[in-house]
């Protein structure tokens, strides 16, 4: 039974993030890795619009807001002939170009003297052409095998790892946020609305609703309504493919499209997915940041998008043409910033020193007369400086305010510079082999790769880890830092994003050399040997010991009882049986009694730990334990139909203890009894009781 559960959210939540923007990408006529990676941003962006459309018009929310609105979209532009291919060789007539054209000379510009060209699609996995191999991987079954393989390693890695951190599919992520998360799904689908204005309401007075990014929680809710299963098991499998699916695929997008790396940088861009701890594994765990978790699984396409725009993709029929790249990049863009806005920070430490890249590059280009014309270069000039004012406004203007900035530093400089070279999660110590294999790999990338650039978005993403891990508290960690809470784990899982394409084409260059050194590299051996070579690092990853102490700090948060134990979700299951619909119950979120929201389908007094509410809210929370002696708290509870109140007893989250004092010894004061109960845990039904006008409620 628990095997169909799961198939059937499984088939739903595929469905969901892929269906909606299919006939857009259908319609652009992508390359069959570049549209599986982008369908994903597409549907998602589809998915936001419609909750908002259908919030102006008063739709209902299902499934055939996003799919309609994908089918129409996707006929227009197939109608427009936006995504007409070009030819193999030249672009198609009146189609805008990137704004830097040349790569090869761009790279060359910037940094030491290339090697002969790049493997492309018709290269051996080791980038060496002419051999049976090589033939095979020319076919359009051999490159499908080369991505399937990458992304069977990395997928499959951090797949397994995941279910055995959580100790199964079913479980409940025991953390501050996930209340919040898995009650926002229930609250879109009670209302049938799931405008991120109505997700930003479920904590606050009526009026007083603000924006929420939701963009996790309508896809989630989605998930829930076509496989009619609950909404843990739905949210846990849709962070799961998250992570285990297009976070590999946006990877090896960016690889392909984006790199001069052949067959075996895509396929390690994919296997090396899960070589660092700090992502996605620790996003999936600490928080839950699940928005985030959702915003940077799609960074490495934007990245990508902005090496084609500015022309460091290398020339070839991977290149996106200038109408795909004109929709692509709102698309992307929008998508990662409606699901979580950090991720538009995330995007700017990574992508405008790409922008400045180029730039340089250009420049070297037009004073070696590489090029005479120097539109390019003002082209390029223009752009990042526009980028550039931009940030620095964006920076200062949505920096939430300094008493938001709480987290400290946790390393010296020395500690810094050692965990973000070996790609150390927070809060762990550095791990000297990975630091060589990630320094090794750098300094190939370097001599022998023209995606320099890669090493220059590592610098960028490095250069956060390091202050968000050794700046002192004031001003400039404020500065660098705030715009994530200067919150030490949001900013160094940043390092993923630049880290593995960086080493994938690393190793695409070590393995190119060893092929030219030894003839027997270019059949099959050197396929063997990649993949060897990426399980190897792989192996250095999982058996450091930053892995073993995150290993314990995130498997904590999903197999303890801190917010809800075994018995307390037992109690949970069985509310639908003994409370009414119509029932509103008394509920503390801090001790995980709350989440009767989520799990049972009932209305509770207090959805999340932080809210604004009414006075009679906060009375009864305080006093209603007193409701057969207040006449105040009676009329309190008759008011807003306060039926029933779940006792968990005083343990709460954080190590907080009895935070709502009224219903700490409700069973004991007469004002309630106990109508079911497993283990400690119990369901109380309010008695009768005498109110301000001396009538009887209840």
């Amino acid at each position: 039974m628990d095997v169909l559960r799961v198939l059937a959210v499984l088939v739903a939540a595929l469905f969901v993030l892929g269906a909606p923007g299919l006939p857009t990408v259908l319609a652009l006529r992508l390359r069959p890795l570049t549209a599986l990676a982008v369908v994903t941003p597409v549907s998602a962006v589809l998915i936001a619009a419609s909750a908002e459309l259908g919030h102006l018009l008063s739709i209902p929310w299902t499934v055939l807001s996003p799919l309609v609105l994908g089918l129409v979209l996707g006929g227009l532009l197939w109608s427009a002939g936006i995504g007409r291919r070009r030819s193999r060789h030249t672009h198609r007539a009146g189609a805008p170009e990137p704004v830097a054209q040349d790569a090869d000379a761009a790279h060359d510009a910037a940094g030491a003297t290339s090697p002969s060209p790049t493997a492309t699609a018709t290269t051996t996995v080791t980038g060496v052409p002419g051999t049976v191999l090589g033939r095979a991987l020319a076919t359009r079954r051999g490159r499908a095998a080369t991505i399937l393989l990458g992304l069977a390693i990395g997928g499959g890695y951090i797949l397994l790892r995941a279910l055995d951190m959580m100790g199964g599919l079913f479980r409940v992520n025991q953390t501050y946020d996930n209340v919040f998360h898995l009650n926002a799904v229930r609250h879109i689908l009670r209302h049938g609305d799931s405008s991120a204005w109505t997700v930003g309401g479920m904590t606050a007075l009526p009026g007083n609703e603000s924006y929420y990014p939701a963009l996790w929680h309508q896809t989630v809710s989605l998930v829930v309504q076509l496989s009619g299963q609950e909404i843990i098991l739905a949210s846990n499998v849709v962070m799961l493919l998250l992570g285990a699916l297009v976070w590999p695929l946006t990877l090896m997008a960016l690889v392909r499209t984006g790199t001069s790396a052949g067959p075996a940088g895509w396929m390690a861009a994919g296997a090396l997915a899960g070589v660092t701890a700090a992502f996605p594994m620790s996003m999936m765990s600490w928080g839950i940041l699940l928005p985030y978790l959702f915003s940077l699984t799609m960074m490495p396409l934007v990245l990508m998008l902005i090496v084609h725009l500015v022309g460091l993709a290398p020339a070839g029929e991977q290149r996106l043409g200038g109408r795909q790249l004109v929709m692509l990049l709102p698309a992307v863009c929008g998508a990662v910033a409606l699901a979580h806005p950090q991720g538009v920070f995330v995007a700017l430490v990574i992508c405008v020193p790409v922008l400045g890249w180029a730039t340089f590059a250009a420049a070297g280009d037009l004073l070696r007369r590489r090029h005479r014309d120097g539109r390019r270069l003002v082209a390029l000039g223009a752009l990042t400086t526009v980028a550039v004012v931009v940030a620095l406004d964006g920076w200062h203007r949505f920096r939430p305010p300094l008493s938001s900035a709480v987290w400290e530093p946790n390393a010296t400089l020395l500690q810094a510079l050692g965990q973000t070279v070996s790609l150390a999660p927070n809060a762990t110590p550095p791990w000297l082999p990975l630091g060589v294999v990630v320094v090794v790999l750098t300094i190939a990338v370097l001599i022998g790769s023209r995606s320099r650039w890669l090493v220059i978005v590592f610098v960028a993403a490095g250069a956060m880890s390091v202050a968000t891990r050794a700046t002192p508290v004031g001003d400039l960690r404020y500065l660098l830092t705030g715009n994530w809470y200067s919150d030490n784990n949001r900013i160094t899982v940043m390092l993923a994003t630049a880290a593995v394409p960086l080493l994938a084409v690393g190793l695409d260059v070590l393995l190119r050399w060893a092929a030219r050194l030894l003839p027997v590299l270019r059949g099959s051996a050197g396929a063997v040997l990649a993949v060897a070579l990426c399980l190897a690092i792989i192996a250095v990853g999982y058996f450091s010991t930053s892995t073993e102490v995150s290993r314990t700090y995130l498997e904590r948060e999903w197999r303890s009882d801190d917010l809800l134990s075994d018995d307390e979700r037992a109690l949970l299951l069985m509310l639908p049986e003994v409370v009414p619909e119509d029932a509103v119950i008394a509920t503390n979120a801090w001790n995980g009694s709350s989440l009767a929201y989520a799990i049972s389908d009932r209305q509770v007094l207090n959805i999340y730990m932080g809210f604004q509410a009414e006075p009679e809210v906060h009375l009864l929370n305080a006093e209603l334990d007193d409701a057969a002696t207040n006449p105040e708290v009676c009329d309190a509870a008759d008011e807003l139909h306060v039926d029933y109140a779940l006792d968990f007893g005083p343990k709460e989250l954080h190590g907080r203890s009895a935070t709502y004092t009224g219903l700490n010894e409700i069973s004991e004061t007469g004002a309630a009894e106990v109508v079911l109960q497993v283990g400690d845990a119990k369901l109380l039904r309010m008695l009768p009781c005498r109110g301000t006008d001396g009538s009887m409620n209840g």
